[in-house]
């Protein structure tokens, strides 16, 4: 705009107005190098990044034709300066003639002054039509001639003073923000043109560090003779490491000390990333620096395993578009992934693999860092698959599997669902040519089961479990999953089975293992020991018993499970179970199975050995005191098998007080009840009792008294069931009768009658 426009402006406000220009363009270029938009090169050259030029070559482009166009005004000036001197002369000439001349006379010098006036403008601008008058009356061109001649003494006069306007600082500043942006030549000619007296003491420490830059590869110690003098002095002068063999890239690294913040220090920073990039690149630090910085670490990423360091110091000195850097990453990765494929390391990720190529989900997570934009790198992933030509399902399966990673890490919903999409129509070659391991390890990597719920069904239905938990367990290894998605996966398996394959009890029971789901295996082992009894129901041929003997392994698998989990009734009941089948396999001729609990308590009754008992009593939750009461009843008139059923019971279960004294209410209203022996077949059974009945029932009674420790309850038995008085007096005697003045001692007869305490 100020070109194109006249000089209306004096030309000291337009050097001002021409240094503020640097001044902006130096700050608009320090917030794109934030951004990250340009990449800016050391050298005095600066790169395109598509069409946009570096913004302090097109200010100083700008200022070029500034100062071209202020030249030229002052030219014009001057030569304007002396036309209207002469016309001054002239119009004074004509004003002494007018006083004597007539009429027409004025009409000749007007059309003299007409004549004269069309000449003049050919010498001057158009910015003149402003100050010279309609009329060309003389008065008032003397009036504007001399206003105009005394500003033009003004502005010479202040044109030498503009600098002081602008300040010292803001030059310097400028120049100096050129410098750390590594425009050192652009800095030198402002400095030159600016302030041409005053050098700042950075540009000779930004060519040491140059000097040094070109030494320090390779990495060697020099002789401190052989270095520049500059260099040198630089060295004594502020105190930097220094002995006979000095290591450049070390007396380098000093620098960005010395230098302050946006005056150089960005710069030196640069520069040493260079010369590490350089030296473990194989290259020269003047070959090196010609190269742009996303030149060099493309070809770090090559060294991925042994550059990772000095491409990290590169990505934090000079600003890399993201998409150019994600772009580097992925095709460093997709060729790290093609030589895996090759290679046969696909398989096993833990590996160590064709070092140093990037394809290991840690390498790559690791790089991915340096790269500020994670859509960016999930962009450039998805890019290769969609692009890319004759790559190995295995590698596109990975590179869909990272580019969902940065995308669900960074919340690009919109990425999400673009690769969701992408991934529904690459399946469909996948299952075209079998390729099942892909399918699994593209849901597992996914992860998002939810939307590609499909595939876990395309697996299921084709018999890919096995393979769809081996992927997925690698997968968790690899990526460390969460429980949450865990809980996710699990969850998604076992509704596909559901849906799909609801009658498949061996998938249950592999994804109950392989999620270690304790509870839902020993449920499902007690639902098949079940299912298998009613199979061997429905046979016609009860002693084929392959079917209760697998019956009878579920119901221990589930109580070993139980067990596992310290579900102590659980694994009691599962056990009882067990050997409820195993009593149906001893005696098939019977129904031990599925009894109603009324049934149950009769066959517990009738049984007529304690083992037995025991396993239906377990089995059918009747091991009660209570219930046991009824079975000893039913043993009381079989003395011998009383005796041996008592014995077996003590040595499982106790002898409850409540339970014996029913026991001993039941004798005694039996021995009441049944009177005398001819009573008895008015009310008694076919075949009627033997006659020795009462013998039999107390003999059976007395075996429970004897097996009785507690000498109070024997005692409290023996009363109650009535007729054992030498049970009764035999008790007596060892407690002896306490007297009133006793109180709550208990006591013995002594010698002499004398009662001592038992405690």
């Amino acid at each position: 705009m100020i070109t194109l426009s006249n000089p209306v402006y004096p030309l000291h406000l337009l050097r001002e107005i021409e240094t503020r220009v640097w001044l902006l363009a130096v700050e608009s270029e320090a917030q794109v190098k934030n951004e990250g938009e340009f990449t800016l090169n050391s050298s005095c050259s600066s790169p395109l990044i598509g069409n946009a030029a570096n913004i302090i070559d097109r200010t100083a482009t700008i200022i070029t034709k500034m100062d071209n166009h202020i030249n030229t005004m002052r030219n014009r000036t001057s030569d304007k300066q002396d036309a209207r001197e002469y016309n001054l002369a002239y119009q004074r000439n004509q004003v002494a003639d007018a006083s004597s001349s007539t009429s027409g006379g004025n009409m000749k010098t007007k059309r003299r002054a007409k004549g004269y006036a069309s000449s003049r403008r050919s010498l001057v601008d158009s910015v003149d039509k402003n100050i010279d008058t309609e009329d060309g009356s003389a008065p008032p061109n003397y009036k504007n001639d001399v206003q105009l001649l005394d500003e033009n003494v003004k502005i010479e006069l202040s044109f030498s003073k503009w600098e002081e306007r602008v300040g010292t600082a803001e030059l310097e500043r400028a120049i100096l923000s050129l410098l750390e942006f590594g425009q050192i030549t652009a800095a030198r000619q402002l400095q030159q043109k600016l302030s041409p007296a005053h050098v700042p003491s950075e540009f000779m420490l930004v060519d040491v560090a140059l000097k040094l830059a070109v030494l320090s590869t390779p990495c060697r110690e020099v002789p401190i003779l052989m270095l520049d003098e500059e260099v040198r002095t630089a060295i004594q002068s502020y105190n930097l490491p220094s002995e006979h063999l000095i290591n450049p890239l070390q007396v380098l690294e000093c620098l960005p000390e010395i230098l302050t913040e946006g005056s150089g220090r960005g710069l030196c920073r640069r520069i040493i990333a260079v010369v590490k990039a350089a030296d473990i690149l194989g290259l020269s630090f003047s070959e090196a620096f010609d190269k742009k910085p996303i030149e060099l670490f493309q070809l770090l990423s090559l060294k991925a395993q042994e550059s990772f360091q000095e491409a990290r110091l590169l990505a934090q000195t000079h600003p890399m578009p993201a998409s150019s850097i994600a772009q580097i990453l992925a095709e460093s990765f997709l060729k790290g992934l093609l030589a895996a494929h090759r290679g046969g390391y696909m398989d096993s990720q833990k590996e160590e693999g064709p070092a140093p190529l990037l394809w290991r989900f840690s390498d790559f997570l690791k790089w991915a860092e340096l790269c500020p934009s994670e859509p960016e790198i999930g962009h450039a992933l998805m890019r290769l698959v969609i692009t890319g030509q004759e790559i190995p399902h295995a590698c596109e399966v990975e590179l869909l599997i990272l580019s969902h990673h940065f995308y669900k890490s960074s919340a690009c919903l919109d990425g999400v669902d673009v690769l969701v999409a992408l991934a529904a129509t690459r399946v469909e070659a996948y299952v075209s040519e079998g390729d099942f391991p892909c399918l699994a390890r593209l849901i597992t990597g996914v992860g998002n089961f939810h939307t590609l719920n499909f595939i876990l069904g395309i697996l299921i239905e084709n018999g890919q479990l096995d393979l769809l938990l081996q992927k997925y367990s690698a997968a968790a290894d690899t990526n460390t999953g969460t429980a949450e998605a865990v809980r996710g996966f699990r969850m998604a398996v076992l509704t596909s089975l559901q849906h799909f394959n609801p009658n498949d009890l061996d998938a249950f029971a592999m994804v109950y293992n392989h999620f270690d789901m304790k509870h839902e295996t020993a449920a499902l082992l007690e639902s098949r020991a079940e299912h298998s009894c009613q199979q061997w129901f429905g046979l016609s041929n009860k002693d084929q018993n392959e079917d209760l003997l697998e019956s009878m392994r579920y119901f221990i698998e589930a109580a070993e499970v139980h067990s596992s989990i310290d579900a102590g009734n659980k694994t009691r009941r599962a056990c009882a179970q067990a050997s409820l089948v195993s009593l149906q396999i001893r005696m098939p001729d019977f129904k031990w199975l599925n009894l109603p609990e009324t049934k149950a308590r009769r066959v517990l009754v009738a049984q007529s050995r304690f083992l037995e008992a025991l396993i239906v009593a377990e089995a059918y939750g009747l091991n009660q005191p209570t219930e046991w009461v009824l079975v000893l009843w039913e043993q009381m008139l079989k003395p011998e098998q009383t005796e041996q059923f008592v014995a077996e019971f003590v040595a499982v279960l106790p002898l409850q007080a409540l339970m014996l004294v029913e026991l001993a209410r039941f004798y005694r209203a039996e021995v009441a009840a049944r009177g005398d022996q001819s009573q008895f077949s008015v009310w008694l059974t076919g075949g009627g009792l033997p006659a020795e009945w009462a013998k039999y029932l107390g003999r059976s009674f007395r075996c429970l008294l004897k097996r009785t420790r507690d000498l109070r309850l024997r005692l409290q038995l023996a009363t109650i069931a009535t007729g054992f008085t030498d049970v009764i007096d035999a008790c007596t005697k060892v407690l002896d009768r306490v007297p009133d003045t006793a109180g709550p001692l208990v006591l013995r007869k002594g010698h002499g009658g004398a009662y001592l305490p038992l405690m």
